[in-house]
C-alpha cells in the first residue's frame, strides 16, 4: 500500500459527539478525548513443559477518557453526576453510542470512530483553590467503559 497522504495528525482535530438531546454540554466543552487503546493478549498453550505463544480469540479494549471545561452554573458535570444516578437507579439501559470525528488538515472529516454500548464509570474531583494567583477554569475527567469502537469512514 502507498502512502498517498503525507500530512500528520494534528491533535487539535477532533469533535466528540453524544447523544445532543441529554448531553449536549459535555461535547459541546470537550476539550480532549484519548481513541482508547486494542490489545490481543496470547494465548499461551502448554507443550512439553513450556507455555507457547498463540494469538488471542478476544481482543481487549482501554478505558474511553474526556476532558471538559466545565461551566460556570456546572451543567455538563451535573450531566454526567445524574447520568451516573441513573446507571444505578433506573431500570432501562443508560448506555449511549458516542462518535469521535477526526478531523484533517482542512477541518474536514477525515474519519469517524463510532463507539458503542458508552458510559461512566468515574468523574474526577473538582479542585477549588484560593492560593492561585491567575485564574485556571475547572475542568473534569470522565471516564466510560463500552462495548466496542470501530472506524466507520
Amino acid at each position: 500500500m502507498v502512502t498517498l497522504n503525507k500530512n500528520f495528525l494534528s491533535p487539535i482535530g477532533f469533535q466528540f459527539s453524544i447523544d445532543r438531546a441529554k448531553f449536549s454540554n459535555i461535547e459541546y466543552f470537550c476539550t480532549g478525548i484519548s481513541l482508547p487503546d486494542i490489545s490481543l493478549p496470547e494465548s499461551p498453550q502448554p507443550y512439553r513443559g513450556a507455555n507457547l505463544a498463540f494469538t488471542g480469540d478476544r481482543l481487549q479494549f482501554g478505558d474511553l477518557s474526556i476532558t471538559f471545561n466545565v461551566t460556570e452554573d456546572m451543567e455538563n458535570y451535573i450531566e454526567t453526576f445524574n447520568w451516573m444516578h441513573r446507571c444505578i437507579n433506573e431500570v432501562e439501559d443508560q448506555k449511549e453510542d458516542a462518535e469521535l470525528i477526526i478531523l484533517n488538515s482542512h477541518n474536514n472529516v477525515s474519519k469517524k470512530v463510532k463507539i458503542k454500548d458508552v458510559f461512566p464509570i468515574s468523574l474526577s474531583e473538582l479542585a477549588f483553590d484560593v492560593k492561585g494567583t491567575e485564574v485556571e477554569y475547572l475542568q473534569a475527567t470522565v471516564t466510560f467503559a463500552y462495548s466496542t469502537y470501530e472506524f466507520v469512514t
